[in-house]
């Protein structure tokens, strides 16, 4: 009878355990190596945040995750590919502004994240400062609103890519400015004109302008809702004037829509385990990114705003899309 009651019990006990190990990896995930695509070459912001992420996430997960880059048709390529792979989880997108903006700019978008994809978290702020010529006779973007008062038209920008265009256009009108926008096809011929003082401001991620800020570009405003740790005297847009403008590009991670919520969550809990480790922290940050995890709803939901916000800002600038 004894030895009956405690077989009993340790079957129980066993059936239990499993129960529990089952609870807590109710899913075999991964069963191999993660894709992780970027959509611009090697050596930009999102392949270089995408390494840092890889190699603690490949720790975490089990399984190397490997970083595969599909540049292209502003990001449409990286995208497609992505969403047309299995929905399992093995194919992840590290995914940003060219998603949020596309509404706004292409009459058929490649890609609608919100009917195609899937959000996992987000991962950084890219940081995006306005800067100017060093010879340029303003200090502050305050005083640039004042000279063009003075003489619309007066003041340049240069822009080199869709999403910056819809930044200006938002600056303009928040400031009741009339900047003219000066069209580059990259920040390096753009930097050669405002070295040459053909063109006189440039919007660029704080880690891009680095080498070049108090030699050959002054800061004088950053994006975002509060003042970054790098450069604590630049103010914010919003605080010189520009109510409602907290704008900020960043960088997140997305997968094909089917995408089981499990698996999304693992996904979730492993990229915010590398957000919040000292080491990787410390790696970011000191390339100029700001680190900021969130949930996969929260990150949609900050997508799906912006998303409806730029195409807002492009229809009252009159931007024809494409």
């Amino acid at each position: 009878m004894l030895i009956r009651a405690l077989r009993t019990a340790i079957a129980i006990t066993l059936f239990s355990a499993a129960g529990l190990v089952q609870a807590a990896d109710p899913i075999k995930f991964p069963e191999q190596s993660v894709k992780l695509v970027v959509v611009y070459q090697a050596g930009g912001a999102n392949d270089i945040v995408a390494r840092i992420l890889a190699e603690h996430m490949s720790t975490t997960l089990g399984k190397p995750v490997m970083i595969v880059n599909k540049p292209g048709a502003a990001g449409a390529i990286g995208a497609q590919f992505v969403v047309n792979s299995p929905a399992d989880g093995h194919t992840v997108l590290m995914g940003g502004a060219p998603l949020v903006v596309a509404r706004a700019l292409y009459k058929k978008p490649a890609v609608d994240f919100r009917e195609s994809l899937a959000t996992v978290g987000k991962a950084v702020n890219l940081n995006l400062v306005v800067v100017a010529r060093k010879a340029f006779p303003a200090d502050s973007f305050k005083q640039v609103i004042e000279m063009e008062k003075k003489n619309p038209g007066g003041v340049t920008m240069a822009i080199t890519a869709s999403t910056y265009e819809l930044f200006y256009s938002r600056i303009n009108t928040l400031a009741g400015t009339n900047i003219m926008k000066v069209p580059y096809p990259g920040v390096p011929s753009a930097m050669n004109d405002l070295n040459g003082n053909r063109v006189d401001l440039l919007i660029d991620t704080v880690a891009a302008q680095q080498p070049f800020l108090g030699t050959a570009t002054k800061p004088l405003a950053v994006f975002g809702r509060q003042r970054l740790a790098s450069m604590p005297d630049i103010p914010t847009l919003s605080e010189l004037g520009l109510k409602g403008f907290d704008d900020q590009a960043y960088i997140g991670m997305l997968v094909p829509k089917a995408t089981p919520q499990p698996v999304i969550q693992k996904l979730n809990s492993s990229l915010n385990a590398a957000l919040s480790d000292p080491g990787v922290k410390k790696k970011l940050e000191d390339l100029y990114f700001t680190v900021e995890s969130s949930t996969p709803e929260a990150f949609f939901e900050e997508m799906k705003s912006d998303s409806d916000k730029m195409l807002t800002i492009a229809e009252q600038a009159n931007i024809e899309k494409q």
